[in-house]
């Protein structure tokens, strides 16, 4: 049994349905956390034990992959005739989380609705492709569907070439994280008022979840971003060539372009074709021949290593057998080693420690189960028992099910941010602590488009990033530098919930603002600190970014086209990871403070997230067996797959095959010879560019073979899956009107308070609560009107620049986008000037009524 007394969920169980990446990955980090989870398969066992590396893969890496996703966990099998089986162990769960389709609850014959009639703190999480209901819900998709249709590959690759898909299996197990914040927030609304809930999550809306800025300039703009220019700024984060592999370098901010004349010793740095990331397009082939001068003759660890502990923001691309053997990563604790040779391999290590809980740590107790071994134990313990609803308080009136806590957000530009939206999303007051003299990035650089792109007076009020990413939000600034501002953020942490900072791990201390010291204000204090490569290491103090993450963490050393080198993808990819596993531990130690009256700090460091989500990379260096490398739009799991160019300019379509009878059935559509994979290319290419792109998927749909077209931003606003989940809520942004911003990857239903039903309270239900706020917008309503400064403290908090209204130093804006030049560039695909009245015309017909203020939600 794998019950564990030291992590933060100790004493809930998980049962698991089903079989899918998602349920199993996202099961298996409840476990790590403490949880008792419960695998339920069938008695021939769970087809992941045979899934592996895709085609050809072997025995011993089939296993190791199980033993990755499952590790922690007792298997109890069961055949199709053990419903009254499978109800004692979803009633004696406070979880149930399920993969829909082969062997989740209703192919055992038992029904999760009356589940939750007779357990109603009960809390069922549902993971598919699209949701349980739409035009897509029948439908399955592999990862390169999944990712043409969520807009990511669409801004991902180059512009003369194709869209490009992310290496390996990224959806199922970005997939896997959401499952794990969303059952742990529903369990916690569960314990604190008595209330369970069902979550229906959508892998296609994980996805779509990470076009902040992608929606955004078609949102706020009426641009459709395309993908990235052939010719663009060598600064930009994509890699470069250095003696043994590739590099990766960024600007920033904080980090200009001139410094690079000081690590290089080279004054061409500095000199003004140089100084913007538009002249440095200009004059790219300039720029790159004298950075491969430079990094032709440096090796790619030790030159990362060197600059980034000079200040400046730098990566390189690192392969699996490089993660292996990363002395941080070793620092740090992230591996575990799994040792049973009766399988055919012997030693293998696996990235086991998502984030570091100061008090409840998580841990590998006992390796994956074998099928059914648990069964008689398991069952022995649960028959004619049932979990009598419990909860510590009653329900209180709110907006959802962190109604009632408070949220100190101290962080800035994407991660943290998002982790701090969507905590509003679920109902909690958040505060962004903002500097007076120092804009977040999403105000700023990486807040354009704003506003109708017109940088007006008040443009730091008017960026469209900004208001997806700290949606309803309230603004406190506070100079932290100062004695008088850390005073009064120490007040306000007597009064918090959750505290949330991604500074560097230097910058808190130096203030005195340590969690040991935050703790003695409140002892119920969760707070989390994210940082790129976490709090110790050899590595704590270099600086990061999603782009120079990408390639250090090792995902862009197996993305890219096949003949190409490695490639980013998407936008800030790594950014998003942090969100989701940030929100889980977030939501594991409010959990753990409900039953122990404790909090605790969460060490979050974004670099050892990356060889959690490739595992199979992982065991290729390490299991004999198939290789798996950078394989261009070639799906891990397919026999046959790539995308191609329609009728349309830039208009594409997705084709994966996974079988023998799908891949004859596609050669006799496009009338191929041969059903060899050069050939077949050849035909489908040549019949995709005789068709419009929607005939295409149509044609091929008809047939039986699984298809996409490959989404842009204004096609996820008018896909009928998105628009039947109401994937888009609107906020009014004042003087722009109502827009379009991107929600959450789930559906929600709460248990009703009345007993037997279920029905949804809209009270609870998690929403998007408002705009983002305007720049020190709660100033006097939280210093004056809650901690009691007067008037006088006010002006003089003001006067001494502790406070601000207005960004204390009166930079210029960046200025607006040239769309002009973004088009012919190709990093804008299309722009549509009267594009208000075209989302008007998009999104009327299934706009929901608003439900509170100016909210728009789900019905």
């Amino acid at each position: 049994m794998t019950q564990s007394d030291t992590g933060p969920l100790c004493g809930s169980r998980v049962v698991e349905l089903g079989t899918g990446i998602e349920s199993a990955f996202g099961s298996r980090v409840l476990a790590d956390m403490g949880a008792d989870v419960v695998k339920v398969e069938p008695t021939t066992g769970d087809p992941l034990r045979l899934l592996g590396l895709g085609p050809g893969t072997s025995v011993g890496q089939a296993d190791a992959l199980f033993e990755y996703l499952n590790w922690n966990k007792s298997s109890v099998a069961l055949d199709d005739g053990a419903a009254d089986d499978v109800v004692a162990l979803i009633e004696s769960a406070d979880i149930v989380v399920q993969r829909r389709g082969r062997f989740d609850a209703s192919s055992y014959g038992v029904d999760l609705a009356t589940a939750r009639q007779r357990c109603p703190a009960l809390v069922v999480v549902s993971v598919s492709d699209f949701g349980a209901e739409g035009p897509y819900a029948d439908r399955k998709a592999d990862d390169l569907l999944l990712h043409a249709l969520s807009g990511i590959m669409q801004i991902s690759g180059t512009s003369d070439r194709a869209p490009l898909k992310p290496g390996l299996r990224q959806s199922r197990y970005g997939a896997g994280l959401n499952v794990v914040y969303t059952a742990l927030a529903a369990r916690l609304m569960a314990i604190r008022t008595g209330r369970g809930a069902a979550v229906d999550l959508s892998v296609l809306e994980c996805l779509a979840s990470q076009l902040v800025l992608n929606e955004a300039h078609y949102a706020f703009l009426g641009a459709v971003q395309g993908r990235r220019p052939r010719i663009q700024d060598p600064l930009a984060g994509e890699s470069l060539p250095s003696a043994d592999g590739w590099l990766s370098l960024q600007t920033s901010g904080l980090l200009s372009v001139d410094r690079l004349a000081n690590l290089f010793d080279d004054e061409r740095f500095g000199e003004e074709r140089f100084a913007t990331s538009e002249r440095r397009t200009e004059h790219a082939k300039e720029l790159q021949a004298i950075l491969v001068e430079h990094l032709g003759t440096r090796k790619s660890a030790e030159f990362f290593v060197e600059a980034s502990s000079s200040g400046y923001l730098t990566g390189f691309v690192q392969s699996a057998s490089d993660l292996l053997n990363c002395a941080h990563l070793r620092a740090r604790g992230v591996f575990h080693t799994i040792d049973t040779p009766e399988t055919g391999r012997a030693r293998v290590d696996f990235p086991a420690v998502l984030a570091s809980f100061s008090r409840t740590p998580t841990s590998v107790r006992s390796p994956a189960p074998a099928v059914g071994q648990h069964t008689d134990a398991v069952l022995a313990g649960v028959r004619h028992r049932r979990v009598a609803p419990h909860h510590n308080r009653a329900a209180s009136r709110g907006h959802g099910p962190l109604s009632g806590m408070r949220v100190l957000d101290l962080s800035t530009v994407f991660a943290v941010p998002y982790m701090g939206a969507l905590m509003a999303d679920l109902g909690a007051d958040v505060l962004k602590v903002e500097a007076p003299g120092r804009l977040d990035q999403t105000r700023t650089l990486f807040g354009r488009p704003y506003f109708d792109n017109d940088p007006d007076t008040d443009w730091w009020n008017r960026s469209a990033t900004f208001q997806v990413v700290n949606r309803g939000k309230r603004s406190l600034t506070l100079d932290l530098g100062t004695t008088r501002g850390r005073e009064l953020l120490i007040r306000l942490v007597g009064e918090c919930d959750v505290l949330l900072d991604n500074f560097t791990p230097r910058v808190l201390p130096k203030w005195g603002l340590t969690y040991n010291r935050l703790r003695q204000e409140n002892p119920r204090l969760v707070m989390l600190s994210n940082t790129g490569y976490g709090s110790s290491g050899p590595w704590s103090a270099f600086r990061a970014q999603g782009t120079t993450l990408e390639a250090t963490m090792g995902l862009t050393e197996h993305t890219g086209y096949a003949d190409g080198p490695p490639s980013k993808f998407g936008q800030s990819y790594p950014d998003f990871l942090a969100c989701w596993a940030g929100l889980g531990a977030m939501m594991a130690a409010l959990i753990d403070r409900e039953s122990t009256g404790h909090g605790q700090w969460i060490d979050l460091g974004m670099y050892q997230l990356g060889p959690a989500v490739i595992p199979e990379a992982l065991i290729a260096a390490q299991v004999p067996g198939v290789r798996v490398g950078r394989m261009g739009n070639h799906d891990l799991d397919a026999q046959f797959s790539d995308v191609f160019e329609s009728a349309e300019p830039d208009r594409w379509v997705a084709v994966s095959v996974h079988d023998e009878q799908h891949l004859a059935a596609l050669a006799s559509l496009v009338r191929s010879p041969s059903a060899t994979a050069e050939v077949l290319s050849e035909n489908v290419s040549t019949w995709c560019r005789r068709r419009s792109r929607h005939r295409a998927v149509t044609e091929l749909l008809a047939a039986g073979i699984p298809s996409a077209p490959v989404n842009d931003a204004r096609d996820l606003l008018c896909d009928p899956q998105l628009r039947f989940r109401r994937f888009y809520e609107w906020i009014d942004v004042g003087d722009l009107g109502p827009r379009p911003v991107i929600g959450r990857p789930f559906l929600w239903e709460t248990t009703s308070a009345s007993p037997g039903s279920t029905a949804t309270s809209p009270a609870w239900r998690p929403a998007v609560r408002g705009p983002g706020p305007r720049f020190g917008e709660a100033n006097r309503e939280v210093l004056g009107g809650e901690l009691g400064l007067g008037p006088a403290a006010l002006a003089e908090l003001e006067r001494s620049g502790v406070i601000a209204c207005r960004p204390a130093q009166y930079t210029q804006p960046h200025p607006a986008i040239d769309v002009p030049a973004m088009l012919a560039s190709g990093e804008f695909r299309s722009y549509e000037p009267d594009y208000a009245a075209e989302l008007v015309a998009l999104c009327q017909p299934t706009n929901p009524a608003p439900c509170d203020d100016q909210t728009m939600t789900r019905r």
